[in-house]
């Protein structure tokens, strides 16, 4: 990660099998998403989710296969299959690749379709999140200003939480770390759905070095926003520097299949170091590049 504050979406997603965690997250049980209700179990270090009922955009039939993978610390990532979509689309539904972040009732990541000219019911930069069960699925990934605050109001603290977040942005380039981070909060409190500003605090954070914090804030702003890319990045970056390799490819693998970092800029990123010589590593660059 350089040390601008990145505002553009990028990130997300990787595929495989994991090991788990020693203090799993509780992913098992029946899970709410725009492809329909899904029941995970799990059989050892495997997580199965399977179809209940036909609700949601993917008519899967009951009892059916739709997602499987491992967990690594709070991280789920292998596949979900999804159906697809798009005028020049030839597939119907494919196993994309997925990685999701554990969190108190949600699963919040993102999902890769690599068929051409297709499109799966995810948000636009491959953002989805699994609701635990409870009632009818929501319609909403964000927990942004409240429900039933008049439009007009929800439109003014938006545009007041704007101007927050690019002046953090402004002293986050001028070095002026702390003073940024005060811009971001300030944000956050006028607005909770605007995910660059938990991602600005992260920033403020890994700029002086405490990466168990720039980690926290990173994740916030992925249960604020799935689709929000520039978090998935940054969270290799932080967990590279860590030293916990897996995790860092995982989160590497995700931001550069949906396009959100390039081959060069990956190569150039003096926090990715630890990763250069990994055989996985030097694949996504020549996949990249």
């Amino acid at each position: 990660m350089t040390a601008t504050y990145r505002t553009t979406l990028t990130a997300l997603l990787a595929a495989g099998a994991f090991a788990a965690a020693a203090a799993e997250p509780a992913v098992t049980g029946d899970w709410d998403s725009s492809i329909g209700r899904i029941r995970i179990d799990a059989s050892g270090d495997l997580y199965t989710g399977r179809m209940v009922g036909s609700s949601g955009r993917c008519k899967f039939a009951e009892g059916s296969e739709v997602l499987k993978g491992s967990l690594l610390d709070d991280s789920f990532a292998g596949k979900l299959r999804v159906c697809l979509r798009g005028r020049t689309c030839k597939a119907r539904e494919e196993w994309a690749s997925a990685v999701f972040l554990a969190g108190p009732g949600t699963l919040s990541g993102a999902v890769h379709v690599g068929a051409k000219g297709c499109a799966a019911p995810v948000g636009k930069n491959g953002g989805l999140t699994l609701r635990r069960a409870s009632g009818p699925p929501p319609t909403s990934a964000g927990g942004s200003v409240p429900r039933g605050t008049p439009r007009d109001e929800k439109l003014a603290r938006r545009a007041r939480a704007r101007e927050l977040l690019k002046d953090g942005a402004a002293y986050l380039n001028e070095g002026s770390f702390e003073a940024a981070r005060r811009r971001f909060l300030e944000a956050i409190e006028v607005d909770e759905g605007i995910p660059e500003a938990f991602n600005g605090v992260g920033v403020t954070w890994r700029m002086r070095n405490d990466l168990t914090r720039a980690l926290e804030w990173y994740k916030k702003a992925l249960a604020v926003d799935p689709d929000f890319g520039d978090a998935y990045y940054n969270m290799a970056c932080v967990y590279a520097l860590q030293g916990q390799q897996e995790l860092a490819l995982r989160y590497l693998q995700i931001a550069a299949l949906n396009g959100y970092v390039s081959g060069e800029g990956i190569d150039a990123d003096p926090d990715l170091a630890a990763l250069r010589q990994d055989p996985a590593y030097r694949a996504l660059l020549r996949a990249k590049l």
